[in-house]
């Protein structure tokens, strides 16, 4: 726990769950891009600063912070071609399921989504509504639970793209267009009422492009509803850019950031909801036009960049008690090898 009562991924449990990854980190390691990134994607800034050198994973991937707008970026990642193959494999749920330990099944998937789908139908009660000869699209939508609660009595027709093979495969084919692949590649005659962005957004590919791609899908008067993971929060909870950043993240925003984004490439907000876990914030919007990008203040970036490294210290504060009576060992060991350096000196 941090000193500002933050929980943390404990440092000697962040090096077991890496080492369980390991056997998919080096398979992933090779494929890495280093360096591709020269500016941001949604401003085009080249000024950026580096927060982190590797993610959770143990991947040695940079993750960069754009000095102009904020947007939170990987500096390094894979191709466009090895992220499909990243979902597609299924290796994006198998190193999910190594860092956290525990097999993430089908059935624990559904169970979860249920549960986001509930919350989210009761949260947008009377402010998402759908017609019969409505259309939904559910970018990301994995086993479709969150498509099928929001078109529930409306009989609408209901488009569910997503790279995970297993998961789109599961979605029951009556009254569904399934699609398996990345939203960047896919093209549709049709325009819709209800686009849908749930737990998806840090994974697209391409942010800028996606996001005028999806407002050039959306219908006269359409709604998109989006929700961010909030890397601010994130890092407050599980560590620092180091212990939060992720492969398969290549973007973040944040509650102050998003709303210049969504302005800058041609959203309105509609409205807002925080009352999600802490780490998430949702969005309604809807096609507007767009505007110029609003820089964030440059103090806001410089508080956040001093934030980042008073998270490091106290995550490496936390590293000093032991997790448990294996790491006590590797403590003590340290500090008797510690000692030893310093008599010989």
């Amino acid at each position: 726990m941090g000193s500002n009562g933050t929980c943390f991924i404990h440092p000697a449990d962040l090096r077991r769950r890496r080492q369980r990854c390991r056997p998919i980190v080096e398979r992933l390691q090779g494929r890495l891009k280093t360096g591709p990134i020269s500016s941001c994607n949604i401003c085009g800034c080249a000024a950026r600063a580096i927060l982190a050198d590797q993610d959770r994973y143990g991947l040695a991937l940079r993750t960069a912070i754009c000095l102009r707008c904020g947007l939170i970026y990987l500096m390094d990642r894979l191709s466009e071609r090895d992220y499909q193959d990243f979902y597609l494999s299924g290796s994006y749920r198998a190193l999910i399921s190594s860092f956290k330990g525990r097999s993430q099944t089908l059935a624990l998937l559904r169970g979860s989504q249920a549960r986001y789908a509930e919350r989210l139908a009761k949260a947008w009660q009377g402010l998402i509504t759908l017609d019969r000869g409505s259309r939904l699209l559910d970018i990301g939508g994995s086993t479709g639970l969150v498509a099928q609660r929001f078109a529930a009595g409306s009989d609408c027709a209901v488009t569910l793209l997503d790279p995970a093979a297993q998961e789109v495969e599961s979605v029951p084919s009556a009254g569904f267009e399934r699609v398996v692949g990345p939203f960047e590649a896919w093209q549709s005659p049709h325009r819709f009422d209800l686009i849908l962005l749930c737990r998806t957004v840090e994974h697209l590919f391409d942010l800028r492009a996606a996001l005028l791609k999806i407002r050039s899908l959306l219908r006269p008067n359409g709604l998109f509803f989006c929700d961010i993971a909030d890397f601010l929060e994130t890092c407050r909870r599980e560590g620092p850019p180091a212990v939060t950043t992720k492969v398969d993240h290549c973007f973040w925003l944040c509650q102050e950031t998003a709303p210049s984004v969504f302005a800058h490439l041609g959203f309105e907000i509609l409205a807002v909801d925080v009352a999600l876990p802490p780490d998430q914030v949702g969005f309604l919007l809807r096609a507007a036009e767009g505007g110029k990008l609003a820089p964030v203040p440059p103090e806001w970036i410089q508080r956040q960049l001093r934030g980042f490294r008073e998270l490091a210290s106290a995550w490496q504060q936390v590293g000093h008690t032991p997790l448990d009576a294996r790491d006590w060992v590797r403590v003590q060991g340290s500090r008797l090898k510690a000692r030893a350096l310093r008599a010989l000196r």
